[in-house]
């Protein structure tokens, strides 16, 4: 299980820089410390407008945010380190392999096909798909549902504090991805930590699996 952002691809940079872009149409902007925790969740916006005070409602921002990242996943959607290996070396052992984003789903599939990976997953499941966002872990429950295979038997690749404690609800093996925006952040007690997923040795994912 993969989650996109952070793990697969750096697209926080792009949330926070559309985020900044439509504050500033308010003249207020957000720090990257202030941003993080609204990272990998599914309620951003609703909490964004009450701690900055912003004058519309979600409805008036989110279709807006929505376009405006869209367009930039299509664009600038790059692969992180590791990701484009770390996912064809599954495909080609035979591991099932599957997204769980809290993006939508126009997102995840613009993204995925940028960079490569649209036909790689046997499964996505993105934000559209669940009224619960992380750290709830309804997104990893619902994966591994229709995959029908046990929680427990899955291995997911998460990056933010959020990601990390729905998986670990779900009660799945969690391993983390560290980005520029997670670091310095304290994550919820993964099973294992790295750098990015170039330090991940293959082998170790297929013991897992075992």
């Amino acid at each position: 299980m993969f989650d996109m952002d952070g793990v697969l691809v750096d697209g926080e940079p792009l949330h926070f820089e559309t985020v900044n872009e439509l504050l500033g149409r308010e003249g207020k902007s957000i720090s990257l410390e202030q941003y993080k925790p609204y990272m990998g969740t599914k309620t951003g916006w609703a909490d964004m407008i009450e701690d900055f005070q912003l004058s519309q409602p979600r409805e008036h921002y989110s279709p807006i945010y929505r376009d405006l990242v869209l367009a930039r996943y299509r664009e600038r959607s790059e692969a992180l380190p590791g990701a484009l290996s770390v996912v064809t070396a599954l495909r080609l052992s035979g591991q099932r392999l599957a997204v769980a984003s809290s993006s939508i789903r126009p997102w995840v599939e613009a993204c995925l096909d940028k960079i490569g990976l649209g036909s790689a997953f046997e499964l996505l499941i993105t934000g559209s798909e669940i009224e619960n966002g992380k750290p709830d872990p309804e997104i990893y429950l619902l994966a591994a549902e229709r995959l029908g295979v046990d929680p427990k038997a899955c291995l997911a690749f998460e990056d933010a504090p959020a990601g990390i404690e729905s998986a670990r609800a779900a009660g799945m093996t969690v391993w983390a991805v560290r980005t520029e925006y997670t670091r310095g952040l304290a994550l919820p007690g993964p099973d294992r930590e790295f750098e990015s997923l170039a330090d991940v040795d293959i082998t170790d994912i297929l013991g897992v699996a075992a």
